[in-house]
Protein backbone atom coordinates (compact mmCIF):
# COMPACT_ATOMS: atom_id res chain seq x y z
CA UNK A 1 0.00 0.00 0.00
CA UNK A 2 1.18 3.54 -0.81
CA UNK A 3 0.25 7.08 0.23
CA UNK A 4 -2.01 7.36 -2.83
CA UNK A 5 -3.97 4.29 -1.75
CA UNK A 6 -4.23 5.67 1.79
CA UNK A 7 -5.73 8.91 0.46
CA UNK A 8 -8.26 6.95 -1.59
CA UNK A 9 -9.01 4.80 1.42
CA UNK A 10 -9.57 7.79 3.72
CA UNK A 11 -12.03 9.20 1.22
CA UNK A 12 -14.04 6.05 0.63
CA UNK A 13 -13.46 3.82 3.67
CA UNK A 14 -15.42 3.60 6.88
CA UNK A 15 -18.86 4.21 5.35
CA UNK A 16 -21.67 2.66 7.40
CA UNK A 17 -24.75 2.53 5.22
CA UNK A 18 -27.86 3.57 7.07
CA UNK A 19 -31.34 4.98 6.46
CA UNK A 20 -33.37 7.69 8.20
CA UNK A 21 -35.72 6.20 10.75
CA UNK A 22 -38.86 7.99 9.69
CA UNK A 23 -41.43 5.96 11.60
CA UNK A 24 -42.02 2.45 12.88
CA UNK A 25 -43.98 1.26 9.85
CA UNK A 26 -41.29 2.48 7.45
CA UNK A 27 -38.61 0.67 9.45
CA UNK A 28 -40.60 -2.57 9.57
CA UNK A 29 -41.39 -2.52 5.87
CA UNK A 30 -37.91 -1.63 4.66
CA UNK A 31 -35.40 -2.78 7.29
CA UNK A 32 -36.75 -6.12 8.57
CA UNK A 33 -36.04 -9.37 6.73
CA UNK A 34 -39.29 -11.39 6.55
CA UNK A 35 -37.24 -14.60 6.37
CA UNK A 36 -35.90 -14.40 9.94
CA UNK A 37 -37.37 -11.19 11.40
CA UNK A 38 -33.93 -9.58 11.88
CA UNK A 39 -32.75 -6.16 10.74
CA UNK A 40 -31.60 -6.36 7.12
CA UNK A 41 -30.87 -3.72 4.48
CA UNK A 42 -30.92 -5.94 1.36
CA UNK A 43 -34.17 -4.70 -0.17
CA UNK A 44 -33.53 -1.09 0.77
CA UNK A 45 -30.05 -0.99 -0.75
CA UNK A 46 -30.98 -3.05 -3.81
CA UNK A 47 -33.85 -0.70 -4.62
CA UNK A 48 -32.09 2.49 -3.54
CA UNK A 49 -32.89 5.39 -5.82
CA UNK A 50 -32.36 9.07 -5.25
CA UNK A 51 -30.42 10.43 -2.28
CA UNK A 52 -29.07 8.28 0.57
CA UNK A 53 -27.30 9.71 3.66
CA UNK A 54 -24.07 7.86 4.51
CA UNK A 55 -22.29 8.42 7.84
CA UNK A 56 -18.48 8.03 7.68
CA UNK A 57 -16.60 6.44 10.58
CA UNK A 58 -12.78 6.29 10.41
CA UNK A 59 -10.77 3.95 12.64
CA UNK A 60 -7.30 4.15 11.04
CA UNK A 61 -4.83 4.44 13.97
CA UNK A 62 -2.42 6.58 11.92
CA UNK A 63 -4.92 9.46 11.89
CA UNK A 64 -7.11 8.59 14.89
CA UNK A 65 -10.84 8.16 15.23
CA UNK A 66 -12.89 10.28 12.86
CA UNK A 67 -16.43 11.11 11.88
CA UNK A 68 -18.04 12.59 8.81
CA UNK A 69 -20.94 12.40 6.43
CA UNK A 70 -21.65 11.75 2.78
CA UNK A 71 -24.64 12.03 0.50
CA UNK A 72 -24.91 9.45 -2.27
CA UNK A 73 -27.29 9.73 -5.23
CA UNK A 74 -28.22 6.33 -6.66
CA UNK A 75 -28.96 6.47 -10.37
CA UNK A 76 -31.67 4.14 -11.65
CA UNK A 77 -30.00 0.80 -12.56
CA UNK A 78 -30.46 -0.67 -16.02
CA UNK A 79 -32.12 -4.05 -16.38
CA UNK A 80 -29.83 -6.49 -18.20
CA UNK A 81 -30.83 -9.58 -20.12
CA UNK A 82 -29.44 -12.40 -17.95
CA UNK A 83 -28.77 -14.81 -20.84
CA UNK A 84 -26.96 -12.21 -22.96
CA UNK A 85 -25.24 -10.52 -19.97
CA UNK A 86 -24.61 -13.03 -17.13
CA UNK A 87 -23.04 -10.35 -14.92
CA UNK A 88 -24.90 -7.67 -12.98
CA UNK A 89 -22.90 -4.60 -12.07
CA UNK A 90 -23.44 -2.16 -9.20
CA UNK A 91 -25.58 0.96 -9.71
CA UNK A 92 -24.07 4.26 -10.78
CA UNK A 93 -23.59 6.57 -7.79
CA UNK A 94 -22.78 10.28 -7.49
CA UNK A 95 -21.55 11.37 -4.07
CA UNK A 96 -20.27 14.18 -1.88
CA UNK A 97 -18.39 13.69 1.38
CA UNK A 98 -16.48 15.27 4.25
CA UNK A 99 -14.85 14.03 7.47
CA UNK A 100 -12.39 14.96 10.21
CA UNK A 101 -10.31 12.89 12.65
CA UNK A 102 -8.98 13.49 16.15
CA UNK A 103 -5.48 14.44 14.91
CA UNK A 104 -7.02 17.24 12.75
CA UNK A 105 -6.83 15.30 9.50
CA UNK A 106 -9.77 16.31 7.31
CA UNK A 107 -11.02 16.00 3.75
CA UNK A 108 -14.04 16.93 1.66
CA UNK A 109 -15.02 16.58 -1.96
CA UNK A 110 -17.17 14.66 -4.40
CA UNK A 111 -17.15 12.18 -7.22
CA UNK A 112 -19.00 9.73 -9.43
CA UNK A 113 -18.92 5.95 -9.85
CA UNK A 114 -20.42 5.06 -13.21
CA UNK A 115 -21.43 1.74 -14.76
CA UNK A 116 -22.04 2.01 -18.50
CA UNK A 117 -22.58 -0.08 -21.64
CA UNK A 118 -24.34 -2.98 -19.91
CA UNK A 119 -21.58 -3.18 -17.25
CA UNK A 120 -18.78 -3.27 -19.81
CA UNK A 121 -17.34 0.05 -18.66
CA UNK A 122 -16.81 1.10 -15.05
CA UNK A 123 -15.64 4.60 -14.20
CA UNK A 124 -14.53 6.21 -10.95
CA UNK A 125 -13.72 9.89 -10.62
CA UNK A 126 -13.16 11.99 -7.51
CA UNK A 127 -11.76 15.36 -6.50
CA UNK A 128 -11.09 16.32 -2.90
CA UNK A 129 -9.46 18.85 -0.63
CA UNK A 130 -7.22 16.98 1.82
CA UNK A 131 -5.29 17.98 4.94
CA UNK A 132 -3.60 14.88 6.31
CA UNK A 133 -1.40 14.58 9.40
CA UNK A 134 0.78 11.48 9.57
CA UNK A 135 4.13 10.27 10.87
CA UNK A 136 7.26 9.33 8.95
CA UNK A 137 9.58 6.73 10.52
CA UNK A 138 13.08 7.03 9.04
CA UNK A 139 16.07 5.40 10.70
CA UNK A 140 18.13 8.58 11.09
CA UNK A 141 20.19 7.49 14.06
CA UNK A 142 18.70 10.06 16.41
CA UNK A 143 17.51 8.98 19.86
CA UNK A 144 13.94 7.78 19.79
CA UNK A 145 13.27 8.94 16.21
CA UNK A 146 12.66 5.48 14.83
CA UNK A 147 10.09 4.75 17.53
CA UNK A 148 8.30 8.09 17.79
CA UNK A 149 8.41 9.11 14.14
CA UNK A 150 8.45 12.59 12.61
CA UNK A 151 5.11 14.33 12.14
CA UNK A 152 4.32 15.81 8.76
CA UNK A 153 1.35 17.47 7.11
CA UNK A 154 0.19 17.28 3.48
CA UNK A 155 -2.31 19.99 2.54
CA UNK A 156 -3.60 20.10 -1.01
CA UNK A 157 -5.99 18.90 -3.71
CA UNK A 158 -6.40 15.31 -4.84
CA UNK A 159 -7.75 14.11 -8.21
CA UNK A 160 -8.45 10.58 -9.38
CA UNK A 161 -9.72 9.34 -12.76
CA UNK A 162 -10.11 5.61 -13.44
CA UNK A 163 -11.80 3.64 -16.21
CA UNK A 164 -12.01 -0.15 -16.61
CA UNK A 165 -13.27 -2.11 -19.63
CA UNK A 166 -14.67 -5.64 -19.44
CA UNK A 167 -13.17 -8.05 -21.97
CA UNK A 168 -16.25 -9.39 -23.78
CA UNK A 169 -18.51 -11.19 -21.25
CA UNK A 170 -15.63 -12.48 -19.10
CA UNK A 171 -14.45 -11.59 -15.58
CA UNK A 172 -11.33 -9.91 -17.02
CA UNK A 173 -10.90 -6.14 -16.98
CA UNK A 174 -8.36 -3.84 -18.63
CA UNK A 175 -8.09 -0.30 -17.36
CA UNK A 176 -6.18 2.93 -16.91
CA UNK A 177 -6.06 5.57 -14.19
CA UNK A 178 -4.64 9.01 -13.54
CA UNK A 179 -3.62 10.24 -10.07
CA UNK A 180 -2.76 13.87 -9.34
CA UNK A 181 -1.91 15.62 -6.07
CA UNK A 182 -0.94 19.30 -5.71
CA UNK A 183 -0.02 20.10 -2.12
CA UNK A 184 2.27 21.65 0.48
CA UNK A 185 4.36 19.44 2.76
CA UNK A 186 5.50 20.52 6.21
CA UNK A 187 7.64 18.55 8.69
CA UNK A 188 7.31 19.03 12.44
CA UNK A 189 11.06 19.10 13.11
CA UNK A 190 12.34 18.68 16.65
CA UNK A 191 15.72 18.43 18.42
CA UNK A 192 18.74 18.55 16.07
CA UNK A 193 17.40 16.37 13.27
CA UNK A 194 18.07 17.71 9.78
CA UNK A 195 15.85 16.91 6.83
CA UNK A 196 16.11 18.39 3.35
CA UNK A 197 13.40 20.90 2.51
CA UNK A 198 11.34 20.69 5.73
CA UNK A 199 8.63 22.71 3.96
CA UNK A 200 7.98 22.55 0.23
CA UNK A 201 5.32 22.63 -2.45
CA UNK A 202 5.01 19.70 -4.80
CA UNK A 203 2.95 18.19 -7.58
CA UNK A 204 2.62 14.46 -8.09
CA UNK A 205 0.97 13.11 -11.23
CA UNK A 206 0.97 9.53 -12.47
CA UNK A 207 -0.59 7.57 -15.32
CA UNK A 208 -1.28 3.89 -14.72
CA UNK A 209 -2.45 0.73 -16.44
CA UNK A 210 -4.11 -2.26 -14.79
CA UNK A 211 -5.18 -5.80 -15.60
CA UNK A 212 -7.78 -7.37 -13.30
CA UNK A 213 -9.60 -10.66 -12.90
CA UNK A 214 -12.61 -10.58 -10.57
CA UNK A 215 -14.45 -13.86 -10.02
CA UNK A 216 -15.72 -13.15 -6.49
CA UNK A 217 -19.30 -14.01 -5.58
CA UNK A 218 -19.84 -10.47 -4.26
CA UNK A 219 -17.91 -7.23 -4.01
CA UNK A 220 -19.16 -6.58 -0.46
CA UNK A 221 -18.02 -9.48 1.78
CA UNK A 222 -16.71 -12.20 -0.56
CA UNK A 223 -16.84 -15.82 0.59
CA UNK A 224 -16.00 -17.57 -2.69
CA UNK A 225 -13.88 -16.87 -5.74
CA UNK A 226 -10.66 -15.20 -6.84
CA UNK A 227 -9.56 -11.64 -7.52
CA UNK A 228 -6.18 -10.72 -9.00
CA UNK A 229 -4.89 -7.27 -9.97
CA UNK A 230 -1.63 -6.22 -11.63
CA UNK A 231 -0.96 -2.51 -12.09
CA UNK A 232 1.87 -0.23 -13.19
CA UNK A 233 2.01 3.55 -12.75
CA UNK A 234 4.56 6.02 -14.08
CA UNK A 235 5.10 9.42 -12.40
CA UNK A 236 6.77 11.89 -14.71
CA UNK A 237 6.92 15.56 -15.69
CA UNK A 238 4.78 14.63 -18.70
CA UNK A 239 1.92 13.82 -16.31
CA UNK A 240 2.45 16.97 -14.21
CA UNK A 241 4.74 15.44 -11.56
CA UNK A 242 7.75 16.94 -9.79
CA UNK A 243 8.95 13.38 -9.11
CA UNK A 244 10.06 10.79 -11.66
CA UNK A 245 9.50 7.23 -10.50
CA UNK A 246 7.63 3.99 -11.22
CA UNK A 247 5.35 1.80 -9.11
CA UNK A 248 4.52 -1.85 -9.81
CA UNK A 249 1.80 -3.53 -7.72
CA UNK A 250 0.28 -6.99 -7.63
CA UNK A 251 -2.46 -8.46 -5.44
CA UNK A 252 -4.16 -11.82 -5.12
CA UNK A 253 -7.25 -12.63 -3.02
CA UNK A 254 -8.77 -16.10 -2.74
CA UNK A 255 -11.93 -17.08 -0.84
CA UNK A 256 -13.03 -20.62 0.05
CA UNK A 257 -16.45 -21.31 1.62
CA UNK A 258 -16.89 -23.80 4.48
CA UNK A 259 -20.52 -24.72 4.94
CA UNK A 260 -23.22 -22.10 4.55
CA UNK A 261 -21.82 -19.28 6.68
CA UNK A 262 -18.05 -19.78 7.14
CA UNK A 263 -15.18 -18.99 4.77
CA UNK A 264 -11.40 -18.65 4.56
CA UNK A 265 -9.81 -15.66 2.84
CA UNK A 266 -6.18 -15.50 1.74
CA UNK A 267 -4.41 -12.33 0.67
CA UNK A 268 -1.02 -11.76 -0.99
CA UNK A 269 0.07 -8.26 -2.03
CA UNK A 270 3.34 -6.77 -3.20
CA UNK A 271 4.57 -3.39 -4.38
CA UNK A 272 7.93 -2.16 -5.69
CA UNK A 273 8.98 1.44 -6.43
CA UNK A 274 12.06 2.76 -8.20
CA UNK A 275 13.42 6.16 -9.18
CA UNK A 276 13.09 9.57 -7.51
CA UNK A 277 10.51 8.50 -4.92
CA UNK A 278 9.17 11.04 -2.38
CA UNK A 279 9.26 9.74 1.19
CA UNK A 280 5.45 9.49 1.45
CA UNK A 281 5.14 7.31 -1.69
CA UNK A 282 7.26 4.41 -0.48
CA UNK A 283 4.92 1.43 0.03
CA UNK A 284 4.23 0.28 3.57
CA UNK A 285 2.97 -2.80 5.39
CA UNK A 286 -0.82 -2.67 5.48
CA UNK A 287 -2.16 -4.92 8.24
CA UNK A 288 -4.80 -4.39 10.91
CA UNK A 289 -2.85 -3.53 14.06
CA UNK A 290 -0.11 -1.55 12.26
CA UNK A 291 -0.57 2.19 11.57
CA UNK A 292 -0.24 3.41 8.00
CA UNK A 293 3.35 4.27 6.97
CA UNK A 294 4.81 2.68 10.11
CA UNK A 295 6.96 0.19 8.14
CA UNK A 296 8.02 1.36 4.68
CA UNK A 297 10.38 -0.06 2.08
CA UNK A 298 11.39 0.21 -1.56
CA UNK A 299 9.58 -3.09 -1.85
CA UNK A 300 6.87 -4.52 0.42
CA UNK A 301 5.32 -7.99 0.45
CA UNK A 302 2.30 -8.74 2.66
CA UNK A 303 0.48 -12.03 3.31
CA UNK A 304 -2.64 -12.39 5.46
CA UNK A 305 -5.31 -14.98 6.27
CA UNK A 306 -8.81 -14.36 7.62
CA UNK A 307 -11.30 -16.98 8.78
CA UNK A 308 -14.97 -16.05 9.12
CA UNK A 309 -16.64 -18.57 11.42
CA UNK A 310 -20.41 -18.37 11.02
CA UNK A 311 -22.05 -19.06 14.36
CA UNK A 312 -25.55 -18.30 13.05
CA UNK A 313 -26.95 -17.08 9.73
CA UNK A 314 -26.45 -13.53 11.02
CA UNK A 315 -23.45 -13.55 13.39
CA UNK A 316 -19.85 -14.38 12.51
CA UNK A 317 -16.63 -14.50 14.53
CA UNK A 318 -13.47 -13.41 12.67
CA UNK A 319 -9.88 -14.59 13.22
CA UNK A 320 -7.11 -12.93 11.21
CA UNK A 321 -3.35 -12.66 11.10
CA UNK A 322 -0.62 -11.66 8.69
CA UNK A 323 3.01 -10.79 8.13
CA UNK A 324 4.73 -8.09 6.10
CA UNK A 325 8.28 -7.82 4.76
CA UNK A 326 9.95 -4.54 3.73
CA UNK A 327 13.17 -4.09 1.76
CA UNK A 328 15.75 -1.42 2.64
CA UNK A 329 15.36 2.24 1.64
CA UNK A 330 18.89 3.41 0.88
CA UNK A 331 18.34 7.21 1.15
CA UNK A 332 17.08 6.83 4.72
CA UNK A 333 19.33 3.96 5.82
CA UNK A 334 16.18 2.00 6.68
CA UNK A 335 16.78 -1.71 7.12
CA UNK A 336 14.84 -4.77 6.02
CA UNK A 337 12.02 -5.50 8.43
CA UNK A 338 9.60 -8.37 8.99
CA UNK A 339 6.56 -7.60 11.15
CA UNK A 340 3.33 -9.37 11.98
CA UNK A 341 -0.09 -8.51 13.35
CA UNK A 342 -3.37 -10.27 14.04
CA UNK A 343 -6.53 -10.31 16.07
CA UNK A 344 -10.19 -11.18 16.15
CA UNK A 345 -13.57 -9.57 15.70
CA UNK A 346 -17.19 -10.13 14.82
CA UNK A 347 -19.55 -9.46 11.91
CA UNK A 348 -23.31 -9.03 11.50
CA UNK A 349 -24.83 -9.92 8.15
CA UNK A 350 -26.31 -6.50 7.41
CA UNK A 351 -27.65 -7.25 3.93
CA UNK A 352 -28.24 -10.98 3.44
CA UNK A 353 -29.13 -10.86 -0.28
CA UNK A 354 -26.11 -8.68 -1.14
CA UNK A 355 -23.63 -10.56 1.04
CA UNK A 356 -22.74 -7.45 3.06
CA UNK A 357 -21.38 -7.88 6.59
CA UNK A 358 -20.27 -5.23 9.08
CA UNK A 359 -18.58 -5.40 12.46
CA UNK A 360 -15.59 -4.58 14.65
CA UNK A 361 -12.03 -5.96 14.69
CA UNK A 362 -9.47 -5.73 17.51
CA UNK A 363 -5.89 -6.13 16.25
CA UNK A 364 -2.51 -6.30 17.94
CA UNK A 365 0.65 -5.18 16.17
CA UNK A 366 4.29 -4.84 17.27
CA UNK A 367 3.62 -1.63 19.21
CA UNK A 368 -0.04 -1.29 20.09
CA UNK A 369 -3.61 -2.61 19.99
CA UNK A 370 -6.10 -0.98 17.61
CA UNK A 371 -9.84 -1.18 16.99
CA UNK A 372 -11.30 -1.11 13.47
CA UNK A 373 -14.81 -0.72 12.13
CA UNK A 374 -15.16 -3.00 9.10
CA UNK A 375 -17.95 -2.65 6.55
CA UNK A 376 -17.86 -5.18 3.74
CA UNK A 377 -14.39 -6.66 3.34
CA UNK A 378 -11.38 -5.67 5.45
CA UNK A 379 -9.29 -5.93 2.26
Amino acid sequence: MSFEKLVKGLIFCGAVLCAPLLHANWFTENMIDPQDGNMDMSDYLASAKGFLPVPIIITEPAVGFGLGAAVAYFHRPLELESEEHPHQGPPSISFGFGAKTENDTYFYGGGHSGVWKDDHIRYLGAIAKININLKFYPDLGGPGVGEEGIKFNVDGTFLLQEAKFRLKESNWWLGADYFYLSADNRFDIFEDIELPNPQFEFKQGGLGMLLEYDGRNTTFTPTKGLQAVLSFRNYDEVWGSDFDFNSLKGSLFHYTPFGDYSSLGLRLEGEKVSGDVPFFSYPFVSLRGIPAMRYQGEGVLTAEAEYLWGLTPRWTVVFFGGVGRTSAIDPFEAKDRTVGAGGLGFRYRLARKLGLQAGVDVARGPEDTSVYLTVGSAW
